[in-house]
């Protein structure tokens, strides 16, 4: 069938099985470059803050979500925050399983929009939803300008 002709009856459509080997490299943008410049260069989170409206959004954007305005400023958040949410994972994307399962969590910064998802190195005893957290970085000889630049975060 070429891709001129129309499909009239839908259970007349077939498939097949396989696999369609992809590429591709997904770029970090405008603002996500600086978050990580900002990150490996100076060991600090930051935010974007719309010049209209004032919300702040952590990863950053050149556009405010709220009201469309054009976002030029950057805010420091510091690197404590709430855990917002947690899991535990026994296995990673590729369903191999972890020797020991590994705990993540979702931490958000007072007053930002977002948040950042990463390893948790907390007893799972004294995890609560709403605890202070802080992000424990790579020295900074070794960050790379990447998530990987964040070790964990830990109890603040």
């Amino acid at each position: 069938m070429s891709f001129q002709e129309q499909i009239k009856k839908t259970t007349s459509l077939g498939f097949f099985e396989g696999q369609v080997p992809l590429n591709y490299k997904y770029t970090m943008g405008v603002a996500g470059e600086r978050f990580f410049q900002t990150l490996r260069d100076k060991g600090d989170f930051i935010a974007s803050k719309c010049p209209e409206c004032g919300t702040m959004a952590i990863y950053p954007l050149i556009y405010c979500e709220e009201c469309f305005a054009e976002i030029k400023d950057y805010v420091s958040v510091g690197l404590t925050g709430e855990l917002y949410s947690w899991t535990e994972c026994s296995s990673d994307f590729k369903g191999a399983r972890h020797e020991k399962p590994h705990l993540l969590g979702m931490v958000r910064f007072q007053g930002v929009q977002g948040g950042i998802i990463h390893r948790l190195d907390v007893p799972l005893s004294e995890i609560a939803i709403g605890m202070k957290v802080i992000a424990v970085l790579r020295p900074s000889s070794q960050r790379k300008g990447s998530l990987d630049d964040i070790q964990c975060f830990k109890k603040a």
